[in-house]
């Protein structure tokens, strides 16, 4: 095995062991597998992904984001870590994302078996075109908005998180505060407008759906240092929350009474997803605030994994658990302002 291999088998053993100390998270976490593969099986989201059309979408975002992923941790292994000459070995890099690939693969056709199987090949054929695309087209993004070019010599790579990140500087301005969501609105509708009417009634409410919630992410990323830069200077739970979902609730204020308008089939689903990444973004806020970014990322996992098992067997109880589990967190949360710890 190269020795880039080695040295990230050894970071990802160290990781789980880290998240799951023990057989007792191990067996949660299988037992919340194994709940979420059965929801799959009964659900409308595998009737979808038989959809061929679905399934290399899926396939082809896949291999699209894998293949950037592992270009993005190379280019750290490169800079910050203490194996830089194999990261630099062209034999190790391809190893490295023939690897990323192969898990990729094996867990898209896992995910397509347990969703009947039809589509297995149409999603690695998808995963595979995705990958080209990202292998051969590296993404270079020019600022925007009129800012300042750099050099030739300066010029490198931006990620689609720098992308973002940028937006939501450019976003949170008070000249484009309005006008970052407004386009943002305008386009979603205007991809809801354009769907074929022929296509499966369940497929023309996803995009929509899905569309809605990539936009409010996009808009309302966290990061951990910010959030914990605000909570020592003082700003609280509710206040924080509120700063990251600013710009995404005015995208939600600007789209919904448009959805309402000229795409009233579009409305609850896309309403739905706005409830849904708010009350996530909420949570992960208040989760930052409370928990070390490792320890929160599971609670939120986990948490998630359960409210959909409670949602699916006995919705009427889906409020109060969200209603328990936020109140605990936000009063973990609120104890995190002034705190320098």
């Amino acid at each position: 095995m190269h020795p880039l291999l080695r040295y990230e088998w050894a970071v990802l053993r160290g990781e789980a062991a880290l998240a799951l100390p023990g057989w007792q998270d191990w067996l949660m976490l299988a037992v919340m597998v194994a709940l979420a593969l059965a929801l799959l099986i009964g659900s409308d989201a595998a009737i979808t992904l038989r959809d061929s059309r679905v399934a290399v979408a899926v396939g082809a975002l896949a291999g699209w984001a894998s293949v950037r992923a592992a270009q993005r941790r190379l280019d750290h292994l490169v800079r910050e870590s203490v194996i830089a000459s194999a990261a630099l070995d062209p034999v190790g890099r391809r190893h490295y994302r023939a690897a990323v690939l192969t898990s990729i693969a094996l867990l898209l056709v896992a995910i397509a078996a347990f969703a009947g199987g039809a589509s297995i090949l149409v999603m690695v054929a998808g995963m595979t075109a995705g990958a080209l695309a990202a292998a051969l087209a590296p993404l270079r993004i020019l600022r925007p908005f009129g800012a300042a070019r750099s050099s030739h010599s300066d010029a490198r790579p931006l990620t689609v998180a720098d992308a973002i990140s940028d937006v939501q500087l450019r976003a949170n301005h008070p000249r484009w505060r309005i006008i970052v969501p407004l386009v943002a609105a305008l386009a979603s509708v205007a991809l809801t407008m354009a769907l074929p009417i022929s296509w499966n009634p369940a497929l023309r409410h996803a995009i929509p759906a899905a569309t809605t919630a990539l936009t409010m992410l996009a808009l309302s990323r966290v990061d951990a240092d910010i959030v914990m830069f605000l909570a020592r200077m003082g700003h609280g739970a509710w206040h924080s929350a509120g700063l990251h979902l600013r710009v995404a609730g005015l995208y939600a204020v600007i789209l919904l009474p448009l959805m309402l308008l000229v795409a009233p089939s579009a409305f609850w689903p896309c309403a739905a997803a706005i409830i849904v990444v708010a009350l996530f973004t909420l949570l992960r806020v208040w989760s930052f605030r409370a928990y070390s970014r490792r320890y929160a990322d599971m609670i939120l996992l986990f948490g998630a994994a359960g409210g959909a098992v409670l949602g699916a067997s006995f919705p009427p109880l889906l409020i109060p658990y969200l209603a328990i589990a936020g109140i605990a967190l936000l009063r973990r949360a609120a104890r995190a302002t002034w705190s320098m710890a």
